[in-house]
């Protein structure tokens, strides 16, 4: 079993809780080793997490090194089967004060079924997922344009051999009201993201939802393909973090400079804490980005209900502050 609070410095560290016949073995799509899966975790040992699939094969052939990180990620005791619901009308409360609010946004990671992830993924299957999704996304009548020059800037991403080739076979989707975009090929092969300003997260869920079910309808028309998906794990995709609906839902938030225990309140709750600019900026002038922390295990309204109970108690209980 892998030990709790695993941190991937070296192969010494991973090797002894793998089966050799594991160590020795790579997937059948991309050739993908458990050496590939753990490169950037040894590469960037400040990695808490370090492991990249590089295909979908490879949750089951490295299922021994996942499946203890999923369940301590994620807060579960074993994996149940999971179960998607994709339906805004299902959801039993709003957020109840908007002032804090500064804007709401909701997205979910997909890859395609049968295709290489973008850390295995060779030049040649990138540009042709990028064909596909291209071909798929003109259904959605918004522009797609190209992404930066610029190589991107994450050093887990780069150590891992997502960014090969940046920024061939990547681009941006989005609608004229910018409420919409997609990425193509950057971590996974889709980030589809829905949001907008002030807080109304049902708006934000449902254009989500069509959004996800447009594709996804589209991809099937003109490619013969969905999204990869295991009957444990949800969707899957490049991080292990992101299993299960894929989805984060959060929101830009102002908190009182009296309310100082944010960050402990918000893990009680069950909230992930950022800065408003990403997963390492510093809040600045008391705003933060908050969203859940689980993605495998519920549904994606079970997810987006824990959020905005977590924002609506937060917000409560900062008032009486």
């Amino acid at each position: 079993m892998v030990p709790k609070g695993l941190l991937l410095l070296s192969p010494v560290v991973w090797q002894p809780f793998l089966p050799r016949e594991q160590q020795d073995k790579k997937t059948s799509l991309t050739d993908f080793t458990i050496s590939d899966v753990v490169r950037s975790g040894v590469e960037v040992p400040s990695s808490s997490i370090g492991v990249y699939a590089g295909d979908e094969e490879c949750y089951s052939l490295y299922s021994t090194l996942f499946e203890p990180i999923m369940k301590e990620y994620h807060g579960l005791d074993k994996l149940p089967a999971h179960v998607s619901c994709l339906d805004a009308r299902r959801l039993t409360s709003v957020i109840q004060s908007e002032a804090p609010v500064l804007s709401t946004r909701c997205r979910v990671v997909r890859n395609l079924a049968g295709y290489g992830f973008p850390a295995g993924m060779s030049r040649e299957q990138r540009l042709e997922v990028e064909s596909l999704l291209v071909t798929a996304l003109e259904d959605l009548k918004g522009p797609i344009s190209n992404w930066s020059s610029n190589q991107e800037n994450d050093k887990y991403q780069v150590a891992a051999g997502i960014h090969r080739n940046w920024p061939e076979g990547r681009g941006i989707f989005y609608n004229d009201a910018k409420t919409f975009l997609v990425w193509v090929n950057e971590e996974d092969h889709l980030r589809i993201i829905s949001m907008q300003k002030g807080a109304d997260v049902k708006a934000v869920f449902d254009r989500l939802c069509r959004g996800i079910n447009a594709i996804n309808k589209a991809l099937l028309r003109h490619a013969q393909t969905g999204f990869a998906f295991h009957k444990q794990y949800g969707y899957l995709s490049s991080c292990p973090t992101n299993l299960g609906t894929g989805m984060r839902a959060s929101v830009h938030v102002s908190v009182p400079p009296a309310f100082n225990d944010v960050r402990n309140k918000c893990r009680q709750l069950g909230l992930d804490v950022r800065g408003q600019h990403g997963e390492t900026s510093e809040a600045e002038g008391g705003m933060y980005d908050l969203s859940n922390h689980q993605r495998l295990g519920r549904t994606e309204v079970d997810l987006l209900q824990a959020v905005i109970d977590g924002i609506n108690t937060l917000q409560s209980t900062s008032t009486r502050k």
